[in-house]
């Protein structure tokens, strides 16, 4: 009976010192509101997890490291469908360096998809949604590492990705000439689609998140959904009804540079392969 009082206080200090654990995890995703907090926080949560900010897979595909983090997603400056909001992210992931090239492609599926920008170092194009999320199976099949699964970005961390902290219509500015530095479009591409990695890339590491092509997203489009989704780890919004459209990102080569904002939604049929859709894809953390 004496060390009753030992025995609750003891019990009232352990969850103190759970709940203060709990407090410091949560206050380790922080608010991502700047480049150059992206790429200190990447580099920290590098070192949290022991992982490399960079990681190369068995078939040569580099992907960077995105730490978990809270973004405004949308602009104030967005149509209708993209207005702002908080999103926090509570999961690290990596996402794919660059755009999945031609060489990628056929090494993963071994098959050629088109002959539309045929370099080995150009991004793949010609892709449906179904296509992309195929790809992503199959290379989960034959990488080889356990517990390794790849598939598309939600939109959310897509644009989390492609921001990396930056506020601006393009991780590089405003203007047209700040989207020159970053990626390639209408009046820059000459009507084709580039080797991957020849602009600058983000503060995460992402080359060509804006322009080149479009990049497929794992959400079937929902003009309201940015109003309706959670705002923490928001899902993949999922086909309700047959035909719905899919989610594309980036804008492209042949796009006017409004289209490749950083916060700009666009949608296609799920089935419709062109000469300027492609897909980069990600790859959760343990």
């Amino acid at each position: 009976m004496k060390h009753k009082p030992f025995v609750g206080l003891l019990i009232v200090i352990l969850l103190g010192c759970i709940a203060r654990s709990l407090d410091a995890a949560d206050a380790s995703i922080a608010l991502i509101d700047t480049p150059e907090k992206a790429k200190a926080t990447q580099a920290a949560w590098a070192a949290k997890l022991g992982q490399p900010v960079q990681w190369t897979n068995s078939i040569g595909m580099k992907f960077q490291l995105i730490p978990p983090g809270e973004f405004e997603m949308g602009s104030k400056d967005g149509d209708a469908d993209e207005k702002p909001h908080k999103v926090r992210l509570t999961q690290p992931f990596y996402a794919g360096t660059y755009e999945v090239t031609r060489e990628q492609w056929e090494k993963v599926t071994n098959m050629k998809q088109s002959n539309y920008f045929p370099g080995p170092q150009h991004p793949i194009n010609y892709v449906d949604a179904y296509k992309a999320h195929n790809f992503c199976a199959t290379l989960s099949k034959m990488d080889g590492a356990t517990n390794v699964v790849y598939r598309l970005p939600t939109e959310a961390e897509w644009e989390y990705a492609a921001k990396a902290g930056a506020a601006t219509r393009y991780y590089t500015g405003d203007t047209e000439k700040d989207l020159d530095r970053a990626g390639w479009f209408e009046k820059n591409s000459n009507g084709a689609a580039h080797p991957v990695g020849q602009k600058e890339p983000n503060a995460f590491g992402l080359y060509d998140m804006l322009g080149n092509v479009w990049e497929w997203c794992a959400d079937f489009y929902d003009k309201d959904y940015y109003a309706t989704a959670p705002s923490e780890n928001p899902p993949p919004r999922k086909r309700e009804y047959p035909c719905e459209d899919g989610v594309v990102r980036g804008g492209s080569c042949f796009q006017d540079a409004k289209f490749c904002a950083a916060w700009h939604r666009d949608y296609y049929e799920t089935s419709r392969a062109d000469k300027h859709f492609g897909l980069r894809i990600v790859r959760p953390i343990q």
